[in-house]
């Protein structure tokens, strides 16, 4: 096989930015979500982000794995899942810290990602229980990697341990990756619709929210 899974490490972040920066950029909503930040300003927020979801994992049951290239070591892939976690009083106040500490680079479209992540952070909270289910946040894959197989290879890790605990799986997708989803057992529950006119895009964008029931499929 010419590619390894693996777990994600710190070491790994800057790969992992570089991966999640290329394979962004066009998405409809993502890509006008910081249209004016500086390329530096950027790169030191992605890792940022990273480095944090690493130093939080105890407090979001956050489980991140890579796919390397065997021969050369390069990472590809990866994905972000939240495995089910439950939180002691002080450990859930410290969680309210952290989820209150964002802040953004100069030249964000704020009034977009106010508006994109509060639908979505609503929508979570409607369908997604962070004490019984899993939640498959996020999955990448380098552009020149796409469709070898690799996102089937995250997806199975995760929906392994979701089928063994008999377990319901979340996942926020964008049209684009309705299909792959779909063939994994998951269903449409929602969606969050933006008109992206005001926000230097044209006509209307949408993320979709699915839900998995245990072993619905796995392709």
């Amino acid at each position: 096989m010419p590619f390894q899974l693996l777990p994600a490490e710190v070491s790994d972040i800057p790969d992992m930015v570089a991966v999640h920066q290329s394979s962004w950029g066009n998405d409809p909503i993502i890509g006008r979500l910081m249209p004016d930040v500086e390329p530096k300003a950027k790169w030191d927020y992605d890792v940022d982000y990273y480095r944090k979801k690493f130093d939080s994992k105890n407090l979001t049951g956050t489980v991140m794995h890579k796919i390397v290239e065997t021969e050369t070591g390069k990472l590809v892939a990866l994905t972000k899942w939240n495995y089910p976690y439950t939180l002691t009083p002080e450990q859930q106040a410290e969680k309210e810290k952290l989820d209150l500490g964002r802040s953004y680079p100069p030249g964000t479209n704020e009034k977009l990602y106010k508006e994109f992540f509060h639908r979505l952070d609503a929508l979570r909270k409607k369908y997604y229980d962070d004490g019984k289910d899993y939640f498959l946040h996020l999955l990448i894959v380098s552009p020149p990697y796409q469709r070898k197989g690799l996102g089937t290879i995250l997806i199975r890790e995760g929906l392994t341990a979701a089928d063994r605990d008999n377990a319901k799986t979340y996942i926020e997708a964008s049209p684009m990756g309705l299909g792959l989803y779909k063939k994994f057992g998951w269903k449409q529950v929602d969606d969050v619709i933006i008109d992206m006119r005001p926000h230097g895009g044209s006509g209307m964008a949408s993320e979709k929210c699915l839900m998995r029931e245990p072993g619905a499929g796995m392709a």
